[in-house]
């Protein structure tokens, strides 16, 4: 699976999460301490797939700077070989 995808993915489920937590909490805000409780931890599994969207964002632009330091790497060496060619 690329990032982009899983990018989409925990966002999406982010995103459905805090909708269900507002559900959850307004169709059950008279029940008692346990439905804000409950809808407490549905919020924080939101915020922990928000921080993993993140992760997964900054992973992506790791591996994007790794492929560029190599395609850097690699062209400075075909730089020199071209340049040795033409001085000898």
């Amino acid at each position: 699976m690329n990032y982009q995808r899983t990018l989409r993915i925990y966002e999406w489920i982010s995103y459905i999460l805090i909708l269900g937590a507002t559900v959850v909490y307004f169709i059950l805000r008279s029940r008692g301490a346990w439905a804000l409780n409950l809808t407490l931890c549905i919020l924080v599994l939101a915020i922990f797939c928000r921080l993993m969207m993140e992760r997964t964002r900054r992973l992506a632009a790791d591996a994007e700077n790794d492929q560029l330091k190599d395609d850097l790497r690699r062209l400075t060496q075909l730089y020199a070989e071209e340049k040795k060619k033409n001085n000898a």
